[in-house]
């Protein structure tokens, strides 16, 4: 899975989930989401938007079929886009210094807290931003935050990581079965 120039009209049948990688340098955070969304709402510059009942913004209108998050850390954000299903999309940097097993065992749970205390090193690093980037996609994607899991049935969510650059660590997640991601650079 690699990081492609973005085309001006993306082919978007529904099962496929995009995530768009912006450097925040280029293009400010605030107006990535913006500049993704347009290329799947057919120009139109009025991209209407609006919270679902837990909080979670979601496309109004005629265009509800498309779910989108956003993630943005230290110079990358991320854009996740899919249709009929809800996403998640997380970024990361990597920040030295952190007691990355405290954070584990009080965030991820047991299981995650002793799998990021066995490893050591540049590992450790490794695997707690992995797990952490995937919870915090699968939580994006069910709409709960990152307080835990909801009190009702949650369907099932495909969880990847995905690519990114150094210094840094990322995933998506999807509702259903695992979909075909692509990846594309918005520039």
């Amino acid at each position: 899975m690699e990081y492609r120039l973005h085309p001006e009209h993306p082919d978007f049948p529904t099962g496929e989930v995009h995530v768009w990688r912006a450097s925040t340098a280029a293009v400010p955070s605030d107006r990535i989401l913006g500049k993704v969304l347009i290329l799947y709402l057919e120009g139109k510059p009025d991209i209407p938007i609006r919270r679902d009942e837990r909080g979670k913004p979601v496309l109004a209108d005629d265009h509800e079929e498309l779910s989108f998050n956003l993630s943005h850390s230290g110079n990358l954000s991320l854009v996740a886009i899919s249709r009929g299903r809800e996403v998640g999309v997380d970024v990361e940097q990597v920040k030295p210094g952190r007691d990355l097993v405290a954070i584990a065992e009080r965030a991820l749970g047991p299981e995650e807290g002793a799998m990021v205390r066995a490893a050591d090193g540049d590992e450790r690093t490794r695997l707690f931003y992995e797990l952490w980037t995937r919870h915090e996609a699968r939580v994006k994607c069910l709409g709960t935050g990152l307080t835990g899991m909801p009190s009702w049935p949650t369907p099932p969510v495909a969880v990847e990581s995905l690519p990114i650059d150094p210094g840094y660590a990322a995933a998506v997640a999807v509702t259903g079965d695992p979909v075909p991601i692509h990846c594309w650079t918005l520039g």
